[in-house]
């Protein structure tokens, strides 16, 4: 090796994650049970040091604004505020990418729901997550169950800590 020439690292490929709102709804002060401070950080982490890229779709708005209108009287903070910072950070800080759906998208979606299952968020979730080749990070095994008994694709979907677990993130 020449004197100036430096050791090049081995770079692995990004892991791209699409959120479900779970991981959206403690920007603005909520709790969600079975998601920890600790582990926020430790995604956040993942992120930082370029282990995961984190992708959201709008139609998550649906779910995170009628959560934080229910939740509005039981945060009793200046809920004005932190819903202007959250929204701000959530769009403005490039820490999130946001994919639009496609028509692909949005005809798997339907066909979900003429299966039956009934949360469109969910389906459009799930389809964007297909269409793009990405995990789903989501806490709802009923979905995952529904989609196993149904021959659908379910194994990208995975809940934080299995996330955290593949990139050693103590």
């Amino acid at each position: 090796m020449k004197r100036n020439q430096r050791k090049s690292r081995i770079s692995f490929p990004t892991t791209n994650v699409l959120l479900d709102s779970t991981y959206i709804l403690p920007s603005f002060g909520v709790e969600v049970e079975g998601l920890s401070v600790e582990s926020l950080a430790r995604l956040r982490e993942a992120a930082v040091k370029g282990k995961v890229k984190f992708y959201c779709s709008p139609t998550i708005w649906v779910e995170v604004i009628g959560k934080i209108c229910r939740e509005k009287e039981r945060l009793k903070r200046d809920i004005d505020n932190i819903i202007e910072m959250a929204i701000k950070s959530l769009l403005d800080s490039g820490f999130y990418n946001w994919l639009t759906p496609t028509s692909e998208t949005v005809k798997l979606a339907f066909k979900l729901r003429t299966m039956g299952h009934k949360d469109n968020i969910d389906n459009i979730l799930y389809s964007t997550s297909i269409e793009n080749n990405m995990l789903l990070l989501t806490m709802d095994e009923n979905f995952k169950e529904y989609l196993s008994k149904n021959n659908l694709k379910a194994d990208h979907l995975i809940n934080h800590e299995s996330l955290l677990k593949r990139f050693n993130i103590p």
